[in-house]
Parts: C-alpha cells; structure tokens; sequence
C-alpha cells in the first residue's frame, strides 16, 4: 500500500478468495495519472509498479463489479476529490457500454454495504478514466465499477503485476512483501453478489487495481495545512 504524503504501512495478511475466470496480458506501462496539487491533500494508492509491468484483465460480464476497499487516510473529515482507474483499450461509444463508478461504505469483508454515497456514469475509455468527487467518506469504503449491459467489451482493466513480466524479477518478494494486504476485489454483479470478494490472483501473489483515490481532510470545515501531516501520520504509528 502506497499513500503519497502521509503514510506507507507494512501488509499483513493475503485474503484467500477464488480465482476468478478472467483472461488477462501483461502489457508495459509507462503511463502515470495526471497531476495533483497536494496541499491538504493525500492520495491513496496500493498498487506498486517498480517493474513497469501491468496486467490487463479482460472478459467482464453485464453488470460485472470490481474496485477497491479502502481506508480513510486521516481521522478527520474526510472528502472524496476525484478517482482514476487505469484501462487499456477503450470501449466502443454507444449504448450497452456505459455502466457506472459508485462510492459505497465497506462492511467487514471489505464489501460494498449501505446507502450509494456518490454515483457516476462511467464509459471505460482510458488510459485513466477519471470522476470528480465531492462526497464525505466514512473510514472504509468501496469505489465500485460496474460494467454496463454489454459488459466491458473490449476494454481490459489495469492492475499491477505481482508475478514476473516479460522482463525482470516477480514483483511480489522483491518490490513489497509477498503478505501484503488485499485491497482489490471482483464482486460479482448486484444481483448474484459476491462476498467476500474474488481477488486478482495472478499465480504469484494478489495483484491491485490500478486506481488511484484524491482525499482531503478536513477539520470543521478547513483544509488541514500540508505542515499538519506530521500530526496526522503520528497516529498511525
């Protein structure tokens, strides 16, 4: 787990889950999100691509779910700015493609629960799909991407690549910890739901979604200053 700006925590367990009949393809990847301003900001990620290997997970269904649980990255207020998912190959235009991005609290398997606290339609069309966001987080939650009728057609999406690339080393062993903490899920569609959910067992190691997550914290209603962060890393420790 990787969070710019405020902290890095050590993994601990690996969540055993199904493997799921996904195909995927390793594919070399440069491409980095845009660029963020950071202050009162953190950004939360928990893939690492220190082999510039991704894979690319392709074969979703109708109405297929997958995203990432995660953590809260302060004690204090939150807000949701904005999300990106890494996707290889956009989806055609058009009906039946278009399926949605939601922000739903996370249960204690790290499943999506409760009330839908934010939603967007979402058109998998790379290379970072990206939403703004305005919405106040609880401590864990879920950012849900569900494939539209026609399921993902030809778009693949992007998570990083634990087992060995082309080229190089096994990134699980060598660049984190093979225990580290599953954050990535497939979660079956709403109507034949999986819980807890499938992970992106690639044969080596659970790999993640490659999603980066923009928070700001705030304290009755004031951004938390960048010389704050100290304060707030301190509590993690």
């Amino acid at each position: 787990m990787i969070r710019s700006n405020l902290y890095a925590a050590l993994a601990l367990a690996v969540l055993a889950t199904p493997t799921l009949a996904l195909e995927k393809r390793s594919v070399n990847d440069t491409a980095t999100p845009q660029g963020w301003s950071t202050a009162g900001t953190c950004h939360v990620l928990y893939y690492n691509r220190c082999t510039l290997w991704s894979w690319a997970w392709g074969g979703f269904g109708a109405g297929d779910r997958y995203g990432v649980c995660a953590d809260a990255c302060s004690p204090f207020r939150i807000l949701l700015l904005q999300t990106q998912n890494r996707v290889f190959t956009a989806a055609p235009t058009g009906y039946g493609f278009t399926g949605t991005v939601s922000i739903r609290p996370a249960d204690a398997n790290c499943c999506p629960t409760g009330a839908v606290l934010g939603s967007q339609p979402w058109l998998p069309t790379g290379p970072f799909d990206v939403h703004n966001w305005n919405v106040p987080l609880p401590a864990r939650f879920c950012i849900v991407y569900t494939f539209g009728p026609n399921g993902g057609g030809p778009a693949r999406i992007g998570t990083d690549h634990p087992a060995a690339g082309p080229t190089g080393p096994a990134a699980c062993g060598f660049c984190y910890p093979t225990r580290r903490v599953n954050h990535s899920f497939y979660w079956g569609t709403a109507y034949t739901p999986v819980c807890p959910g499938s992970t992106f067992f690639d044969g080596i190691c659970d790999a993640q979604a490659r999603v980066v997550i923009l928070e700001l914290a705030m304290i009755g209603g004031v951004s938390i200053e960048p010389q704050s962060w100290g304060h707030i890393k301190s509590l993690y420790r």
